[in-house]
């Protein structure tokens, strides 16, 4: 290391703490090994608890294992003081690294420096406080530096976001081309402030001659805009819910004449409804403390925030940027009125807020049926909406259904009715946003008057997001932060890194995040908004059936598992999924995707919209009458989804984004708690990580400005001189050294300066060859008549030399057929042979894997009867037991039928004994005064013979009055006691009549509970049925699926014999191609270590090259022609040894098969040698005289046949006449 001063890695919050080197510990074994190096540290942070191994002083051993090339990081450090080196932009810093980075971006911040350059990209650190750095003389001096005056030598001024916004402009005037400043990072990083400070410099920059007053309208829309577009989340207390792109219009001066503004993407479902710790839109916040006039007119006098369900009392009074609701309503109203919203058009548009706010408040309960009906006081928003309140109330509650020429209504349940009301009041919301925008650049854009425009793009759009839940508006939002983040990819990294790996420039190895895959997931073919779209269109879609498609469609063909920016976790449930953006995984529900992504409104309010004020009529035009030639109803209804036109306005957007010359400013939130002079180092890195700041460096240090074409410099600076024959020499001579240019595959790239020395040089040179220009002239007329007359001398050897090889040629072409043919024969009849044992052994073992496969089948097959058996039975088994119980429970009721009847029975029995017993009563009253009397009650003591005592003392006596009284007496009390008895007996009568109606009764409901018990046994038993049929038919389609995958794996089983055929058919044609190389190479060498004759050395040279190459460019063999190669004449008698070589070789003698077949190669040597000999004088008589063979049977090289590689059948060429001789090497077909 050149310095004891590195970081060291520690876990988080710390990630890199700096540290100085104690020692370096190296063991025997490793000394030549910096794999095993270990480090003794002194850490110097005290940031950290006392109690932290990572504190001030404390030492640790690093093992060099875990770090980049077995190296510690090392610190940039002042070489007075040793203390960090704080540089403005980062590609000055002396060691780059990661951690050098994160400490030059962290100390910058806590001196309240949130700007920094890495090249041409700025990076702003959000400062959560104001600073004095905005001031007019800050923007003068960005102005004459990079504006009015750029070629002073004066300092540049610190880093800012100015510097952006002047190259911009700068840019601009001198190139006429459309600028862009994309301004870039995750939620609450500083995007929106960023891009006024920028909207605000650029329309200072040149103000022009007199007052402009559309540069004021432009500053005061980005007020209005948050107000209705940013809202307060857990991240950011004034986020952008919209994509907002600004473009700035300037004239031919330069002045800011216009703009126009484009906005994307409206996070509708923050109208109905946010979560704990956030605010809906602020405009409703601020519109609650707007004066009575103003809210009697929106219908919200006596209102507070808790009186809407939209706003709720949780937001209210909050202070948002260090200005309350009632002071930025203030400021609400005025830019309102700045951009032409006043008068009537204001109060309609705020009477349609108005409207919003209180569709909140409407309640649904049910009717007692499948419909609901309206639990809340219409009346208020009725009126705010001029239409009747019973009109509404139908609306609200009823869906008009249309079938052919036919309507009806359709009650709708009370959650259907709510969230019909919530989804026409976020559309409402939606389109009064649009309108305000349109109103906004009616006002601001330029006119005809002003000519052609340039325009200057100001991208804000919302960043990065992932919250405890993220809903569809989230994967939106980081789908469009993934197109942004490629853009800059392509824009900063891969174009110069694409460019230099291609031309084979040495860089340094860069990583950078690459997110097409994320990409292609999200929007691809079969990407998560084809298939979402797709659920929106079928009848049945749900967001279940579109995360199990996703996962689905989304796998890899090699283990059938998550790709690597689908994550599944099994810990997910059905409505979950998760996706590696480039700033880190997203879990996502998909909970209301397809709902949410339909965007369905309800027709029966837009129509009843349409009879409202103009404000709102105006919102829902009349659709217009779909035409003969549209598209099918599916595609229609995809194009109406929200990502569909979201897909349409991003792309839109990028495609504006690529006409221009584009800029980035990179925005970093050092800290979640809002705080100042605080970094969190893990978010920071990671931010930094995926803005990809390391690799911009690394690659803006290694860039070159200069680059030509390597032709381009050759013809240019060649005549500087010096050099082999090469670039690099040529420069090396001329220059010096290397360290002035990198030529590639293509180009030659040079540094700065270096360019120019070599154009001065170039120019020096040319005047010294103008003097040699007559000499070089006359040298060259007689130059030309010398080589008129060599050529034609040439021509007539050429001639003579023709017609004496002819007739040798014809000779020997007549006995290379028949050879040719033989070995064709030959080579035929051993690849029969081959192909006919081959198709036996394939019939052979297609028989043993049929019987091994049936046997396996067999085996399978009892299992699976078992197995149904058992499942039958346990199925069974479980039926046997309902039916058991169902049986009890009716014997029960049998029993207490029974016991119940029998009861009756008695009861009806009593009663008639009570009427018999009351009969025989009513016939015993009239006879009462002649019977004899009962007997008294106790408290009577007269019996019944005292009675019959007194009738007869009656009779006997009956002259005396007295016992005559006294017995009339008696007489008179008995008929009393008597008529209370029957009247006893009348009423026990009457409660046993009323006891048998109640059994009657309860009777008939015991045979009605009967009954009914009937008919649901009846019921079960039908569906136990309807289960039995079922489950054959599961049993029919599961053994037809069984035998069509039988079927596949006998295919399969027949495609890989086939295969391996043909691989083995490829191999034999390879070997043949090598052994012919590889002869072709011992005829070369040969000739090169025996002649003396460099000129014949070369001649072969080239003629083995050329066979070589037909050869291998060839599909089946070459044909080499000698007589087409140019030959000096005075080597006459070599070049006929060498034909005769090259005949002995391609001619070699008839042999057998049996010796063919083992000594093939050998006899090829063996004619190979002879023919050698013959151009070397060493004559024939060694020769051996036995007939040499042809080739290989497989993978040998016959010259002069037609076999080779594979066996088979050759071709014989007929082509060439005169002396022309063919070399035929043949293959297998």
């Amino acid at each position: 290391m050149s310095n004891n001063y590195v970081y060291v890695r520690a876990p988080p919050p710390f990630i890199w703490v700096p540290a100085i080197v104690i020692r370096r510990d190296v063991s025997n074994d490793s000394i030549n090994d910096s794999n095993n190096v270990k480090t003794v540290v002194e850490f110097q942070s005290n940031s950290a608890n006392e109690d932290s191994p990572y504190y001030e002083g404390k030492q640790m051993t690093i093992d060099h294992n875990n770090y980049p090339s077995n190296q510690l990081p090392l610190q940039n450090i002042t070489a007075t003081t040793s203390n960090p080196l704080i540089l403005n932009d980062l590609i000055s810093l002396p060691y780059l690294n990661e951690p050098s980075i994160l400490t030059n971006l962290s100390l910058r911040h806590k001196e309240e420096k949130p700007y920094t350059m890495c090249g041409e990209i700025v990076l702003a650190f959000n400062p959560y406080k104001r600073l004095p750095i905005y001031t007019e003389e800050v923007q003068s001096a960005c102005n004459s530096k990079y504006i009015f005056n750029p070629s002073s030598t004066s300092s540049p001024p610190p880093p800012h976001v100015y510097y952006t916004s002047s190259k911009a402009y700068s840019s601009l005037m001198s190139t006429k081309k459309n600028q862009s400043i994309l301004v870039t990072g995750e939620s609450g990083s500083g995007k929106t402030e960023t891009v006024k400070i920028l909207m605000s410099h650029l329309s200072c920059i040149n103000k022009g001659s007199k007052e402009n007053d559309v540069v004021n309208k432009i500053l005061d829309s980005n007020p209005l805009l948050e107000s209705f577009g940013n809202s307060k989340t857990v991240r950011n207390d004034n986020s952008s819910r919209f994509g907002k792109y600004t473009q700035l219009q300037f004239n031919g001066d330069g002045v800011l004449v216009g703009s126009f503004m484009g906005v994307y993407l409206l996070e509708k479902s923050r109208v109905c409804g946010v979560g704990g710790g956030e605010r809906g839109y602020h405009f409703f916040y601020q519109v609650l403390e707007a004066e009575e006039e103003v809210k009697n007119n929106m219908g919200l006098e006596g209102m507070s925030g808790g009186d809407f369900s939209y706003v709720g009392s949780e937001g209210v009074g909050q202070i948002i940027e260090g200005e309350t609701d009632a002071e930025k309503w203030i400021r609400t109203r005025e830019a309102l009125l700045n951009v032409g919203i006043g008068g009537e058009m204001l109060e309609e548009f705020l009477k349609t807020i108005g409207v919003v706010m209180h569709l909140g408040n409407v309640e649904f309960e049910s009717d007692g049926g499948e419909g609901s009906k309206v639990s809340s006081d219409l009346g208020r928003l009725a009126s705010l909406m001029e239409v009747e309140e019973e009109v509404l109330r139908e609306k609200v509650t009823f869906r008009t259904m249309t079938a052919r020429n036919d309507s009806y209504k359709v009650p709708l349940s009370p959650q259907a009715a709510k969230e019909g009301v919530d989804a026409f009041a976020k559309e409402l919301y939606a389109k009064q946003f649009l309108w305000l925008v349109s109103k906004i650049n009616e006002a601001t854009s330029a006119g005809q008057e002003h000519g052609r425009t340039g325009v200057i793009g100001l991208l804000d759009i919302f960043g990065f997001e992932s919250f405890k839940v993220n809903r569809f508006e989230q994967l939106c939002i980081n789908w469009c932060n993934e197109k942004l983040q490629q853009k800059f990819t392509v824009d900063v990294f891969r174009s110069v890194v694409q460019e230099y790996e291609s031309e084979g420039i040495p860089l340094a190895s860069i990583q950078f995040e690459d997110n097409v895959d994320v990409i292609n997931l999200i929007e691809g073919r079969m990407g998560a908004i084809s298939i979402l779209n797709e659920e929106c269109v079928r009848p049945k879609g749900s967001d279940e059936s579109f995360v199990s498609k996703l996962y689905a469609m989304n796998k890899t063909e090699s283990d059938k598992g998550s790709t690597s920016v689908l994550i599944q976790n099994k810990r997910f449930h059905s409505l979950q999924f998760s996706i590696q953006h480039y700033a880190g995984a997203v879990v996502y529900d998909a909970t209301d995707f397809v709902r949410k992504n339909a965007d369905t409104i309800p027709v029966d309010l837009v129509e009843l919209s349409r009879t409202s004020f103009p404000q709102i009529a105006n919102a829902f035009p009349p659709a217009p009458a779909p035409s003969s030639t549209s598209s099918r109803r599916g595609s229609s209804l995809i194009a109406g989804t929200v990502w569909s036109k979201f897909k349409t306005q991003l792309s839109d957007l990028m495609t504006d984004l690529a006409k221009t010359n584009t800029r980035y400013i990179r925005c970093i939130k050092p800290n979640t708690q809002k705080l100042p002079h605080l970094v969190d180092n893990e978010s920071t890195i990671e931010q930094l990580r995926c803005a990809g700041v390391v690799a911009a460096v690394t690659i803006s240090r290694a860039a070159f400005p200069n680059r030509l074409h390597i032709e381009e410099v050759e013809a240019k600076f060649t005549c500087l001189g010096g050099g082999g024959g090469k670039v690099s020499d040529l420069l090396v001579a001329v220059l010096g050294d290397l360290s002035g240019f990198e030529i590639g595959s293509t180009r030659v790239y040079f540094r700065s300066g270096v360019l120019e020395k070599l154009e001065d040089l170039r120019l020096t040179r040319m005047g010294e060859f103008a003097t040699k220009i007559t000499a070089i002239v006359r040298m060259h007329i007689e130059r030309t008549k010398f080589y008129v007359m060599k050529e034609g001398a040439v021509a007539m050897q050429a001639l003579v030399r023709c017609r004496a090889l002819h007739s040798r040629f014809a000779s020997m072409k007549s006995a290379s057929l028949l050879i040719q043919c033989a070995a064709r024969s030959s080579t035929s009849r051993r690849l029969l042979l081959f192909k006919r044992r081959a198709r036996a052994a394939t019939k052979i073992r297609a028989q043993y894997l049929t019987s091994k496969d049936l046997k396996a089948f067999k085996i399978t097959k009892a299992a699976a009867v078992t197995l149904q058996a058992t499942m039958r039975r346990v199925v069974q088994q479980a039926k046997f037991r309902v039916a058991l119980k169902e049986s009890q429970e009716e014997k029960k009721l049998e029993n207490q039928l029974v016991a119940l009847q029998k009861k009756l029975a008695q009861e009806e029995e009593r009663r008639m004994q009570a009427e018999q017993r009351a009969k025989d009563a009513e016939q015993r009253e009239p006879q009462l005064t002649l019977s004899p009397l009962p007997p008294r009650p106790p408290r009577q003591s007269v019996d019944s013979d005292e009675i019959e005592e007194r009738f007869v003392d009656a009779d006997g006596v009956g002259t005396s009055s007295g016992s005559q009284h006294a017995l009339m007496h008696e007489s008179g009390k008995m008929m009393e006691y008597l008529r209370k008895e029957v009247f006893k007996l009348r009423t026990q009568n009457t409660t046993l009549r009323t006891e048998n109606e109640r059994l009657k009764d309860n009777n008939r409901r015991l045979m009605d509970a009967n009954a009914a018990a009937g008919a649901s046994f009846a019921a079960l038993n039908q569906h136990s049925k309807q289960l039995s049929k079922n489950n054959g038919k599961y049993q029919q389609d599961l053994s037809a699926a069984k035998s069509r995958e039988q079927a596949r794996a006998t295919q399969i089983i027949e495609l890989k014999e086939e295969l391996k055929m043909q691989k083995a058919t490829y191999i034999a044609e390879v070997h043949s191609r090598l052994q012919y190389s590889k002869i072709l190479s011992v005829i070369a060498r040969t000739v090169e270590d025996r002649s003396d004759d460099a000129h014949l050395v070369d001649e072969v040279n080239a003629i083995v090259e050329d066979c070589e190459s037909s050869y291998m460019t060839g599909p089946n063999g070459m044909t080499l022609d000698i007589s087409k190669m140019k030959t000096p004449g005075r080597k006459k008698k070599k070049r006929r040894s060498l034909g005769m070589a090259l005949g002995l070789i391609a001619s070699p003698s008839p042999q057998k098969e049996g010796e063919m077949e083992e000594n093939g190669v050998e006899a090829l040597m063996g004619n190979i040698g002879k023919g050698l000999r013959s151009i070397f004088g060493g004559g024939e008589e060694n020769h051996d005289p036995q007939p040499r063979g042809l080739g290989r049977e497989r993978g040998g090289v016959v010259a002069g046949g037609g076999g080779g590689g594979g066996g088979g059948k050759g071709t014989s060429s007929e082509s060439g006449s005169g002396d022309d001789f063919t070399l035929h090497p043949f293959n297998e077909p």
